[in-house]
């Protein structure tokens, strides 16, 4: 019995370290999970307000609903796949998402009872990611100069 104590200690204490750590790869138009965990939450929402003073549009919310042994370790919002449940200010939400041009996101993955991970997005005239907080695996310790832009 007292060993199973000791492994159940150190199992909680390997794991408390870890971070849903993301990165934006603007290349390949994908969050990335820094440490191969699966991604089988994102919330995304646009951070942008129109001239008029709202916003341009609701938070989403995927939630993965397939095997969990499938369960993606990146997330394109082009090609989203159909096992992904997605909420638009808790409603369901069945259309495509397409990413509103010249708006800035926040993404953040969390889940698990690990400490959440956020990063921004930044979009063109067309919709395609060009900037992000997090281009590579780093932590988000303190607030980098480009959340202030």
């Amino acid at each position: 019995m007292n060993n199973t104590k000791y492994i159940i200690i150190i199992f909680f204490i390997l794991t408390s370290c870890q971070k849903h750590k993301i990165y934006f790869d603007t290349k390949i138009q994908k969050v990335v999970s820094c440490n191969n965990l699966p991604i089988n939450s994102l919330e995304v929402d646009n951070d942008s307000i129109k001239a008029d003073g709202f916003p341009y549009e609701g938070g989403f919310l995927f939630v993965w609903q397939g095997d969990t042994e499938l369960i993606p370790s990146d997330f394109s919002f082009n090609n989203i796949p159909k096992e992904y449940r997605c909420t638009k200010g808790g409603i369901l939400y069945k259309s495509k998402l397409k990413l509103k041009p010249n708006c800035r996101y926040i993404v953040k993955k969390s889940g698990n009872g690990l400490n959440p991970h956020v990063i921004k997005i930044w979009t063109d005239k067309r919709g395609i990611v060009y900037k992000t907080t997090h281009s590579e695996c780093i932590d988000n310790e303190g607030t980098p100069e480009e959340w202030s832009k």
